[in-house]
């Protein structure tokens, strides 16, 4: 069970991928759609399944994303932007899905044949979703099989006793947040100084 666990592992974090591939015309609704679809899952970012997405995200920045040299625009939009947002609770579902997963077999507990079955039908659904764009994610430089081998060695030591804790690099974190939280601070601060504005009287 651990090493099929360790496969969905690998495809949940293949379709964040391509997602990010999909949205890499706009630096901001990549990472709005990347950290929004983690936060909304409630899930600790400490556990091992969603530690390794928040590590795949970030590498699939430094690789191939950051090369491209995109500037983040403050409201920015991907033209796909629409499309991806309809697909964010599949993987908001998806994410808690393997968590709860990863957990029960952490503990030693087995997982019932019937929460493989499901979740499978999730990921199928997500990857039809995806499928709809793929010309785009590939376009945009995609390649399934190049970031599978960079990203597998992350997720099999998902089970393993001795394994190292997977560090994330604040550096990129925060080159991928800081501007996101700026532009938001700047919203905050534009509706405060609004509510300041005294009306002339009639």
């Amino acid at each position: 069970m651990g090493l099929l666990a360790v496969r969905l592992g690998v495809e949940l974090s293949l379709f964040m991928a391509e997602a990010m591939f999909i949205l890499s015309d706009d630096r901001r609704s990549m990472t709005y759609f990347c950290f929004l679809t983690l936060f909304k899952t409630k899930m600790d970012r400490r556990g091992p399944a969603v530690r390794r997405l928040y590590r795949v995200i970030q590498q699939v920045y430094a690789t191939y994303i950051k090369p491209k040299n995109l500037v983040y625009i403050d409201g920015g939009k991907s033209t796909q932007s629409k499309l991806m947002g309809t697909f964010r609770q599949d993987f908001v579902s998806a994410i808690r899905g393997l968590a709860h997963i990863v957990s029960t077999l952490e503990i030693g507990c087995l997982v019932k044949p019937s929460v493989f079955e499901q979740y499978n039908r999730e990921l199928k659904k997500l990857e039809k979703n995806l499928g709809s764009v793929k010309d785009v994610s590939e376009a945009y430089g995609f390649a399934r099989e190049a970031i599978e081998s960079e990203i597998l060695p992350l997720w099999k030591s998902l089970f393993e006793t001795n394994s190292q804790v997977i560090k994330l690099d604040k550096t990129i974190i925060s080159e991928l947040i800081r501007p996101l939280l700026n532009e938001l601070n700047k919203e905050i601060c534009a509706r405060s100084l609004a509510s300041l504005v005294i009306k002339p009287d009639d």
